[in-house]
C-alpha cells in the first residue's frame, strides 16, 4: 500500500516542478483495453471525455500518464443475493430460505451507496530495446470488498515490434480480454460474461494490421481454482500454466475473435485415508473452454455478443468446476469430474451523449462429464443452480468527464436438487427472481 502512496506523491511533486515538461495528449491511444488490444473497449470508459491531466516527461525517453475515474454508485436489491465485492457485484438472486412461519428469510430489500470502484491508473512510455518499443501499465482500485483496501488490478510490461508483441506481468486474462457490454453495473455481464486478471506471458502475433494470433501462459493469481483443503490453495503445485490459443480479428467497424484454453490443475499434493494415514498423490484434473465474441460498432449503433462453452470455469466466475467421482478405500486417493457450462450474453446500445442499451444474458449448467460420489466435495461454484437468466436495461447520459446512468437488473436463477446418477445435473428446478435498481455516476481524469 504504501508504494502507491509514494507512487502518487512522487508523481504529484514531479508535476508541480518546472522541471516537469507536458507533452501532447495523443501520445496514449484512448478506446483500448488496458491490456493494450484494439479489438475491445475497457470496463468503464467515457467515449466523449477528453484527457485532464497532461503526459508526464521523466527525461528523454520516459514519459508517464497518470488516469483514472471516480465512481459513485447507489443501488437496492428487493431480496438478498449471490454476489461479490460487499454486493456491488450483484450476480443473481439467492435461494429461498423459510423460517418456521414459512416466511423466505432472503426476501429483504438491500441497499447501499459506496465509492470502492474509484481507480487510479498510470501508463508509463519507455525507452526502446534495440527495435523494440516498450511500455508498463499499473492500475489499483478499492473494491476488492471489505477485507482488502488497495488492490492491485494490473501490473505489465509490454515490448512492441512491427509484426509482433510481448506482454509480461498481471494484466486480464486473455480468455476475458473480450469487449466488455454497455452495462452501468460493476458485474459488467458476470456470469454470462467471463472474467479474471493474473500473472502471464502472453506473445500477439501481427500477420497484418488488422488480424492476431494471441498464444500465452497463464499463472492465477487473483482469481484463482478452488483447490482440495489439504493444498492451502497453493496454485504453484499445478503442473503447468494455463494454455491459451486464440484468433482475432479488428476493423473500424468490426471485431470477432475465437478463443481457446487448456489447464491442469493438481487439487493437492497430499491426502489422508480413513485411519488418518497420509499418501501423496499427484492426481490431475484436465479441463478446455472455448469462447467467441462478435463487436460492431457503426456511428450511434453497438451491438457486442459472445459466448462460451467449456469445463471447471469457476474462476471466471462460471458455474460449475469439479467434484470427487471415486476415493480409493486404502489410501484415500481421490479423482474427479469436471461439469461443463454454456453461456451466451448479447447487448445493444445506440446513441452518444444520450446512450440507451439492454444486455440479455444467459447461462447453463450442463452437468458432469461423469457420476459423482452423492454428497461428495465439490470444487466450484453454484453447484445446486441449473440456468441463470439477465435482462437489464439502462440508461447513460456522457458529458465530457462525467456520465451519469441509470440500470435496472432483472435476474432470475432455477435452483434444484442435484442427480448423483445422472451426472450430477440439476433437476427438480425452481426459478427464484430478484430486481436490482442502479444509479451511478463517474468522473473520468
Amino acid at each position: 500500500m504504501k508504494i502507491y502512496h509514494q507512487l502518487l506523491i512522487v508523481f504529484s511533486l514531479y508535476a508541480a516542478t518546472t522541471s516537469a515538461q507536458v507533452v501532447p495528449s495523443d501520445t496514449v491511444a484512448k478506446g483500448q483495453t488496458s491490456t493494450g488490444s484494439t479489438v475491445s473497449t475497457q470496463d468503464i470508459s467515457s467515449e466523449t471525455a477528453k484527457e485532464l491531466i497532461p503526459a508526464i516527461k521523466f527525461g528523454d525517453e520516459i514519459k508517464v500518464r497518470l488516469g483514472g475515474f471516480f465512481r459513485a454508485e447507489y443501488y437496492v436489491d428487493n431480496r438478498e443475493i449471490v454476489g461479490a465485492s460487499d454486493g456491488l457485484f450483484g450476480f443473481f438472486p439467492a435461494d429461498h430460505v423459510y423460517d418456521s412461519n414459512g416466511d423466505d428469510l432472503k426476501e429483504v430489500v438491500r441497499q447501499n451507496f459506496s465509492t470502492q470502484a474509484t481507480r487510479f491508473t498510470a501508463t508509463l512510455d519507455g525507452p526502446k530495446l534495440g527495435k523494440a518499443t516498450s511500455k508498463a501499465y499499473v492500475e489499483f482500485d478499492f473494491s476488492g470488498g471489505n477485507t482488502v483496501n488497495v488492490r492491485l488490478r494490473q501490473a505489465w510490461a509490454k515490448f512492441g515490434w512491427q509484426k509482433g508483441e510481448l506482454l509480461l506481468g498481471k494484466a486480464w486474462n486473455p480468455f476475458s480480454d473480450v469487449p466488455f457490454p454497455y452495462v452501468a453495473g460493476l458485474h459488467i455481464g458476470i456470469p454470462f460474461r467471463q472474467f479474471n486478471r493474473g500473472d502471464q506471458i502472453r506473445y500477439t502475433f501481427k500477420p497484418t494490421d488488422r488480424l492476431n494470433l494471441v498464444v500465452a501462459g497463464v499463472y492465477q493469481t487473483e482469481h484463482k481454482s478452488i483447490l482440495e483443503e489439504s493444498s492451502n490453495s497453493d496454485i504453484r503445485q499445478n503442473p503447468t500454466p494455463e494454455f491459451h490459443l486464440q484468433l482475432r480479428y479488428a476493423s473500424p467497424v468490426v471485431s470477432a475473435g475465437i478463443l481457446g484454453e487448456f489447464k491442469s490443475l493438481r487439487p493437492a499434493t497430499k491426502i489422508a485415508n480413513e485411519d488418518g494415514s497420509v499418501y501423496k498423490t499427484d492426481e490431475k484434473v484436465n479441463s478446455y473452454a472455448l469462447s467467441y465474441y462478435l463487436q460492431v460498432i457503426k456511428g450511434k449503433f453497438g451491438l457486442k455478443t459472445g459466448g462460451l462453452y467449456g469445463s471447471n470455469l469457476s474462476e471466471y466466475f462460471q458455474q460449475g468446476g469439479y467434484a470427487v467421482k471415486s476415493i480409493d478405500e486404502k489410501t484415500g486417493r481421490r479423482t474427479y469430474s469436471t461439469s461443463k457450462v454454456t453461456s451466451y450474453w448479447l447487448n445493444l446500445s445506440y446513441g452518444k451523449t444520450w446512450a440507451p442499451s439492454l444486455f440479455v444474458g444467459y447461462s447453463k449448467n450442463l452437468g458432469f462429464n461423469d457420476n459423482i460420489l452423492a454428497g461428495g466435495d465439490f470444487f466450484g461454484r453454484w453447484q445446486n443452480v441449473d440456468h441463470i437468466f439477465r435482462v437489464s436495461p439502462s440508461l447513460k447520459f456522457s458529458h465530457k468527464q462525467w456520465t451519469i446512468q441509470a440500470e435496472v437488473d432483472y435476474d432470475l436463477a432455477g435452483y434444484g436438487s442435484i442427480d448423483y446418477a445422472d451426472h450430477g445435473k440439476v433437476k427438480d428446478t425452481h426459478n427464484v427472481s430478484a430486481v436490482r435498481g442502479l444509479f451511478a455516476t463517474t468522473f473520468f481524469f
